[in-house]
């Protein structure tokens, strides 16, 4: 998920104008790349134009709420990153191919019921078919410079992998879980008076009586639910993981009264092999190695480049 919200960013590469020969006096320079000024404007402008094609690709609310949060959040950074992006591509002289913007553009007015509707859509946006063309001309661009420049220099060595496997075996596995109703009787007043009112409750169960109604008469908290071990004290995991499903458990005392269980059910828990779980370590390292590289070949390229952002 990291990866694709990486790509995110930089799969939406929009164009932003260049510098005007006069600008507004109250349009004020948020950041300038290189000789390439950045405006409040070019960045409202910027962010409004992620939404019209997020609209236009027929997103859905929730993703474009996400998307648009992600580039609320770094504001002139994005795009500042964004521009050297594009400026890296087009050092690099990578061309799109026209097929390869037409097969990209088919699969978007295909989402439309019809071609009238697809044009509609982009005329309410204020945009052209050839904005569109253009745009993703840009993304294409940006794509196939980080694929170049980073993913293409990802390699995750299966030693790796087995590596991780051998020192995370907990995210691989699931404990036994065991479902518990339970009876609990407050020791306030007493642990003898709380220890002889649990062994009431016990013998009414033990002799027929349904362990709900006991416990609407006895029990001073709810049951306790769905338990792993780990997640109680020591006295009562030793009573209640050594119980099978239906059986009714001896009063355990525990600091602050004293308890009985029953046992509904028992979920046994599993062990993932390796070869079960291979591929999912080799994407989550992979991911984490193009995360790195992707953010060293950002830094390399401010370095090489004029950047100065203005608060």
């Amino acid at each position: 998920m990291k990866r694709l919200k990486l790509f995110s960013f930089v799969m939406l590469i929009l164009s932003v104008p260049s510098v005007a020969m006069a600008r507004p006096l109250n349009d004020a320079i948020v950041a300038i790349v290189n000789s390439d000024v950045i405006t409040l404007k070019d960045l409202k402008d910027y962010v409004a134009g992620v939404y019209r094609q997020l609209k236009v690709e027929h997103r859905s609310p929730e993703e474009i709420q996400q998307i648009m949060t992600m580039y609320q959040d770094k504001g002139v950074n994005q795009l500042v990153e964004d521009k050297l992006i594009q400026a890296a591509a087009d050092t690099k002289g990578i061309e799109i191919r026209p097929e390869v913007v037409n097969k990209r553009l088919k699969e978007i007015t295909d989402r439309y019921p019809s071609e009238e509707d697809f044009l509609k859509e982009i005329g309410s946006q204020g945009i052209t078919v050839t904005d569109i063309r253009t745009k993703m001309i840009n993304q294409f661009k940006a794509k196939y410079i980080v694929e170049l420049e980073v993913k293409d220099k990802v390699f995750v060595n299966p030693e790796d992998v087995t590596r991780y496997f051998s020192d995370h075996k907990d995210e691989f596995e699931t404990k036994t879980k065991y479902n518990l109703d339970s009876i609990f009787i407050s020791s306030d007043k007493g642990k003898d008076a709380a220890l002889m009112k649990i062994k009431e409750a016990r013998a009414k169960i033990v002799l027929g009586a349904s362990f709900d109604q006991v416990s609407k008469e006895y029990s001073q908290t709810p049951s306790v639910g769905i338990v792993e071990q780990g997640q109680m004290v020591p006295a009562v995991e030793r009573e209640v993981f050594a119980l099978k499903t239906g059986d009714l458990s001896q009063p355990v005392e525990v600091d602050n009264g004293v308890y009985i269980f029953k046992v509904k059910n028992i979920t046994l828990g599993s062990k993932q092999s390796l070869s079960e779980v291979k591929d999912a370590i080799y994407a989550k390292l992979f991911d984490q190695q193009f995360q790195d590289k992707f953010k060293a070949w950002l830094e390399k390229l401010r370095s090489k480049a004029y950047v100065e952002i203005r608060n």
